[in-house]
C-alpha cells in the first residue's frame, strides 16, 4: 500500500513538473513591427511607457526593475511596455529570460532586422542605442525620449508628469 501511495504521489509529481514546463515554454512575446509600435504609441489612449531594451544590455536590465518598483509603489496608472530588439535568434529563450526576471509589463519583441529603418520610423531622434524610452501620454500632449538608461530620480520626476 505505501508503495501505491508512493508511487501515485511520484506520478503526481511528474505531471505537474510537467504540466508548468510547458505552460513557461508555451508562453508567447509577441512579435511586432516598427510600423504597429509606432502606431500604438500614437494611439494610445493613455498614459506609456514603451521602452527599448535587450537581454544582452546591462542598463537595460538594471533599470527595468526598477520601472516596475517605482510604478508599483506609486500605484501608477502608466502602461509599461517592454519592447525587446534582442537579435532574431534569441526570440526562443526571450519568455524565458522576462519569467526568470519577473517583469511585470506588457513585452514584445521587435521583428525588425535594420535598426536604421525601425528606429527612423519609430522615433527620428533614436539612433538605436538602448535603452531607450518614450514616454507619452496623448490627452496631455506630453511626449518625451530618452535615449540611454534613466537615472531613478529623473524616472519618477517624469513619471509624474507622464501620469497626470
Amino acid at each position: 500500500m505505501k508503495k501505491a501511495i508512493f508511487l501515485v504521489a511520484f506520478i503526481a509529481s511528474v505531471v505537474s513538473i510537467n504540466a508548468s514546463a510547458q505552460k513557461a515554454s508555451s508562453t508567447q512575446i509577441k512579435k511586432v513591427t516598427a510600423k504597429e509600435v509606432k502606431k500604438m504609441i500614437d494611439n494610445s489612449t493613455g498614459p506609456m511607457i514603451v521602452n527599448f531594451w535587450a537581454t544582452w544590455c546591462g542598463p537595460c536590465i538594471r533599470e527595468i526593475p526598477w520601472f516596475d518598483s517605482i510604478m508599483t509603489k506609486k500605484n501608477s496608472p502608466v502602461k509599461l511596455v517592454l519592447v525587446s530588439v534582442d537579435f532574431k535568434s534569441e526570440y526562443s529563450k526571450l519568455a524565458a529570460f522576462v519569467k526568470k526576471h519577473g517583469y511585470k509589463g506588457e513585452v514584445l519583441f521587435l521583428d525588425e532586422i535594420d535598426a536604421d529603418k525601425y528606429t527612423a520610423a519609430i522615433e527620428p531622434k533614436w539612433k538605436g542605442a538602448i535603452p531607450a524610452s518614450i514616454f507619452v501620454n496623448n490627452a496631455t500632449k506630453y511626449y518625451q525620449v530618452f535615449l540611454e538608461q534613466i537615472p531613478k530620480q529623473r524616472f519618477e520626476m517624469e513619471l509624474d508628469k507622464l501620469a497626470k
